[in-house]
Formats: structure tokens, C-alpha cells, sequence
């Protein structure tokens, strides 16, 4: 019914074509199965998923990429290969991760979900080991299509943080994609407002894929507050409250953080797939009326939802109970009725404003 913004799916075989094809869809290998999304949430908000690619026939090393290239040249040894997965990189990650601050897999085997090489992505990887010692510093993991690359994972000892190994890592996955004839480098996505992952737009001039119009934008034309796809829903539907106190009627907009429960797809039900909304009537009430902005379509939608009694059976009690105030809903809903679509907000608080909400 609506536009499923968290899709995800587990492969059998994947082609090195078909993984080209779901990269430039705005796509991204995780474990054993292959998503898209455009929402996050941690921090307890949602967060906008920004996924961007280099075109590596266009990309040229930067004069301080050539430095840290030339510099570490001299300090260490590089190696491009197929993937391994062994104690002496087990070791390396189990020191990373303990440095990390965030969740990881518990091991590398985890993070790609290898566990029997009977994999079906293509997996590379790129070792730094100290020219004297040859102790492995540094490894990452990249999945190779025919014309595109993915960086999966880096890790690196913490130790050795001053040079730069994981950014140093994924510069080498570039040069060998390049020696190759590959077009296009995925790092994965950025978020607006949460830095940790800028240090991808370091890599070089970026596309992202604008949701909008499915293509790839020149990352320095995107204007986040008018075109993440977050952002977008939660400026429209203030634009809607402004509207509809006009009418002398008062609501709120919410955080909705069950909006990827369409992933799980155990009762293949029309989940609703936003992070925010705004309720029209008590959250107890059936049916549940909300306005939604769909930042893809720019249009409002006012809809007519049902609870699912299934949210503790997809979403354990703890981390429901952790969405306690009232900037939540937590009630799991699948949407039953588009009562109306506009791209006017004044339009839309009008059309509200009339129901019969009792």
C-alpha cells in the first residue's frame, strides 16, 4: 500500500551483476542477507540513513591521501586477497571491538555470518601487518561485484590509531578496485547530524541516492533539512500541527519507533513504515487515526490504523519499556485505510479538522 522504505533479503545466489544492481539501489550486504533502509534510530530518535557511493572513474587521490599512502607504505605491509577468517584476526577484531564504543558482532565470523565459506558475496579483504614484527595491525573486508565494491568492515589496533588504518584500509580497497576496472565504491551511508560516520566523505566527491527520484545526486547538492527523508517527514508534519491548531484543535507529532517491523514480515501485514506520526485520536482507540508524511511521494497521508496485538512477540518487553513518555508510540500498526493524500498541509489540517474522531 505504501512505499516499504526497510527491505531486506536473504539470497541463495547472487550474481557479481546482481549485487551491482542492489548497490545502486541504495542497497548494503549485513551478515548473510542484503537491506536497504532509510531510516535509523538510536539515541532514542530516528536519524536519516544517507547512502553514498564514489565514482572511481572519476576519482583522483587527494594530495593528503597520497601523503598517508606514501607515509605508511614505509611503516607496513599490504596485502589484497580473498577473505580469511582465523584466530590471528579474531584476535585483532576482539581488541578493536573492546576499544569501540558501540555494539558489534561478537567476532568477525559473526559480522558476516561466515561461517562454512558457503557464502554467496564475494568476499576480499586487505591486511596491514608491521613490516618488522609482520603482527597483523589491520584488516578489512569488501565485497567485490562486476563493475562495484562494498566496504563491509575495518578493524585495526587501537594502539596504532595515529595512522589512520582504517581509513588507510579502505583507500587500499579503492586503489585494488581501481586496478581492477571497477566504476563504483560503496562505504555504506551517512547520517545528517551524527558525525561518526563523516570520515566516509573524506574519501572523495560523494553521490548519494536521493529516495525521490531512485538516482545518484552529487552529495555537496543535497540539503538535508529539505530532502533526508527524517528530516523531511518531521518539518511537514509541524508545518500540519501549525495548520490544524488553526482550527482550534491540538496534536502532536511522535516518535514511532516500531517503523521496521515490516522487515520481520511474520504476518505479511501493511506495517505502518514511518518514524514519526501524528495521532488524531487516544493511541487506545480503534481505529487509530495519524497523519504520516511520506518524504518519497512529498505528500501527507491520513490513515486509518489498527493495533497489533503481536508487538511483545516481534519487540521484547524491555526495549518497548524504554519508550515510556509520551513522545512514543509503541503500539505495533498496520495500516487498514488511506483515508486521504495530499501534498497541502493546509489541505490536509482541513480535512482532519471535519473527521469524527469520537
Amino acid at each position: 500500500m505504501l512505499f516499504s522504505y526497510a527491505e531486506k533479503s536473504t539470497p541463495f545466489m547472487l550474481s557479481p551483476e546482481s549485487l551491482d544492481w542492489h548497490l545502486a539501489k541504495g542497497w548494503y550486504r549485513m551478515g548473510s542477507t542484503i537491506f536497504t533502509t532509510h531510516f535509523l534510530f538510536f539515541q532514542n530518535r530516528p536519524f536519516s540513513a544517507i547512502w553514498i557511493r564514489i565514482d572511481l572513474q572519476e576519482f583522483r587521490f587527494s594530495k593528503s591521501q597520497r601523503k598517508l599512502l606514501r607515509k605508511n607504505a614505509q611503516l607496513f605491509d599490504t596485502a589484497v586477497a580473498p577473505r580469511r577468517i582465523d584466530e590471528e584476526r579474531e584476535r585483532l577484531y576482539a581488541k578493536y571491538a573492546a576499544d569501540f564504543d558501540g555494539r558489534l558482532s561478537p567476532s568477525i565470523a559473526d559480522s558476516l555470518e561466515d561461517y562454512d565459506n558457503e557464502v554467496v558475496f564475494n568476499t576480499w579483504e586487505v591486511t596491514v601487518r608491521d613490516r618488522v614484527s609482520q603482527q597483523l595491525v589491520a584488516s578489512s573486508y569488501f565485497d567485490l561485484g562486476s563493475t562495484a565494491a562494498a566496504s563491509i568492515l575495518g578493524i585495526f589496533d587501537p594502539a596504532l590509531k595515529c595512522f589512520s588504518l582504517g581509513y588507510y584500509t579502505m583507500l587500499l580497497e579503492m586503489e585494488h578496485c581501481m586496478a581492477q576496472g571497477m566504476r563504483y565504491y560503496y562505504p555504506g551511508y551517512v547520517v545528517p547530524g551524527y558525525h561518526r560516520f563523516d570520515y566516509k566523505l573524506r574519501l572523495g566527491q560523494a553521490e548519494y541516492f536521493d529516495v525521490r527520484s531512485d538516482t545518484w545526486q552529487p552529495y555537496t547538492q543535497l540539503d538535508p533539512e529539505r530532502e533526508a527523508p527524517v528530516e523531511a517527514q518531521h518539518a511537514a508534519l509541524n508545518r500540519f500541527t501549525a495548520a490544524y491548531s488553526g482550527y482550534g484543535q491540538s496534536a502532536k507529532v511522535k516518535i514511532y519507533p516500531l517503523f521496521e517491523a515490516g522487515l520481520y514480515d511474520i504476518w505479511n501485514e501493511d506495517y505502518f513504515p514511518y518514524p514519526y506520526l501524528v495521532p488524531l485520536n487516544r493511541t487506545t482507540k480503534h481505529p487509530l487515526v495519524v497523519v504520516a508524511f511520506d518524504p518519497k511521494e512529498r505528500q501527507y497521508y491520513v490513515l486509518g490504523c489498527r493495533h497489533m496485538i503481536q508487538t511483545q512477540l516481534m519487540f521484547n518487553a524491555e526495549y518497548l519499556q524504554s519508550f515510556e513518555s509520551d513522545d512514543f508510540v509503541t503500539d505495533l500498526l498496520a495500516v487498514q485505510q488511506v483515508v486521504l493524500r495530499t501534498a497541502d498541509a493546509a489541505h490536509a489540517a482541513k480535512v482532519c479538522a471535519a473527521l469524527d474522531l469520537g
